[in-house]
């Protein structure tokens, strides 16, 4: 009787690389980095010369992701030299079956140049992706994934750089283009305009309809369990904080405080933990602060009944 394991087919190499770089792409969404560079390093090693333009995708998608893990690890050179390699090798107006691997290297360069301070550079960044892949109304895959990626990230980068009546158009534009929708990027399209709409508006100055917006982050997604919605919803959290702090709303603004912890319960995932660092420290201060105002009224009370 034969083995069943002999009588497997082996899996082709780029149905296997295929697989290792989307495991890689839903570690990264996830959060969970430390897992991510041992499978590219794998396809890189096993496919780096190859001609066959299906490993040539895979081998660009573990050039980016491997960069997208030394952004986040700081390493924000060797991610750059990470996504130049990328362009180097594998962009061309004629080889569509690579622009995937193009396109999503190009996104985390915009996010890291954002992440750096450098929101005019991420936004040419950003733009030229979409000129090169956005004309097309459905592209194919991942690519319509990165494109995707990109339309949210633009208002994004707007509001960086405060041009805030445009941020307001582009995420209203994208929730009127997804919102409603369950297929999972226009959920990951709309969730995010939402929450660029409410910054948006924050700085626009309109601070109620900002913290409506916030509000309905909190509301739409507080229960969802992937881990890009729980930071989504404790960002949106801590932008209804901030609007409070300007408002002088002293106590809404430690109730504010009070929901991002909550949230985030006993471990938060790294993607909240800058929100929870700062609700942490400011409450404290804050309850300081509102119980010195108590004892002062309290004193002036007193002498007042004198």
């Amino acid at each position: 009787m034969p083995d069943v394991d002999s009588a497997t087919p082996p899996v082709a190499p780029e149905v296997e690389a295929r697989e290792m770089m989307d495991q890689a792409r839903t570690l990264i969404r996830s959060g969970l980095l430390l897992e991510v560079i041992p499978l590219c390093d794998t396809v890189y090693r096993r496919h780096a010369t190859s001609r066959v333009p299906a490993l040539q995708l895979q081998v660009a998608r573990a050039l980016g992701h491997r960069g997208a893990v030394l952004s986040e690890q700081g390493r924000a050179v060797d991610a750059l030299i990470h996504f130049d390699e990328v362009e180097r090798r594998f962009w061309s107006p004629r080889k569509p079956a690579l622009w995937e691997g193009v396109a999503w290297a190009m996104l985390y360069r915009a996010c890291l140049l954002q992440e750096q301070d450098s929101p005019q550079q991420a936004l040419q960044c950003v733009g030229e992706l979409l000129r090169r892949f956005g004309s097309s109304e459905h592209p194919p895959g991942g690519l319509r994934n990165a494109v995707g990626a990109a339309r949210v990230l633009l208002p994004n980068v707007y509001n960086q750089l405060e041009e805030f009546e445009e941020a307001l158009r582009l995420s209203e534009a994208l929730l009127e283009a997804c919102d409603g929708d369950p297929e999972p990027l226009k959920v990951d399209m709309a969730s995010g305009a939402l929450l660029q709409r409410a910054h948006a508006l924050q700085g626009l100055g309109h601070s109620e309809e900002a913290l409506e917006c916030f509000d309905e982050v909190d509301v739409r997604y507080c229960e969802d369990p992937d881990p890009r919605m729980r930071a989504l919803v404790s960002a949106a959290l801590m932008g209804r904080v901030l609007v409070l702090l300007r408002e002088g709303m002293l106590y809404e603004a430690l109730s504010a405080m009070s929901a991002i912890l909550e949230h985030a319960g006993p471990h938060p995932h790294p993607r909240q933990q800058p929100m929870v660092d700062f609700a942490q420290f400011h409450r404290e201060a804050l309850e300081g602060q509102l119980e010195e105002e108590r004892k002062k009224t309290e004193r002036m009370k007193k002498r007042w009944r004198k």
